[in-house]
């Protein structure tokens, strides 16, 4: 089973922070968890090496945990909201604000998901238990 870590920035203008991810989906910014330090700090680490922006474990908000099942595997996701950062994300082709009621077309199967749950402040949801007639997500 894996832990993942989803970080969850909304600018000024209520714009959400997305990253593309290798098979050319969209989705929130996230890093595998691994344990060898707390998941916060990791987040924090994750923020400043692979954003480009400095944040502070007090200003990361455990906002969502979602337990997610596929037939390959199971993970927990863990989504921080990030109330306060230091600079702007690195610009890249890979990296976009996005109204969260326009997503990009090409969204993560799991954010795509997601991402209206998020917004209404629903601490716990469960994907992939609801019936074994669902199709497999990716």
């Amino acid at each position: 089973m894996a832990v993942t870590a989803h970080l969850l920035l909304i600018d000024q203008t209520g714009r959400i922070l997305l990253q593309q991810a290798a098979n050319g989906r969209w989705g929130l910014p996230a890093t595998e968890l691994r344990f060898d330090v707390s998941p916060q700090r990791h987040v924090v680490a994750f923020a400043g090496r692979d954003l480009g922006i400095e944040i502070a474990e007090r200003d990361l908000l455990l906002a969502h945990v979602n337990a997610h099942r596929t037939t390959e595997r199971g993970t927990v996701r863990l989504v921080f909201s990030v109330g306060v950062w230091n600079g702007e994300p690195a610009q890249s082709a890979w990296r976009q604000w996005a109204s969260p009621g326009k997503p990009p077309e090409r969204m993560a199967t799991w954010d795509a998901q997601a991402l209206p749950v998020l917004l209404t402040f629903t601490p716990y949801t469960e994907i992939g238990w609801a019936s074994p007639d669902w199709p497999v997500l990716p």
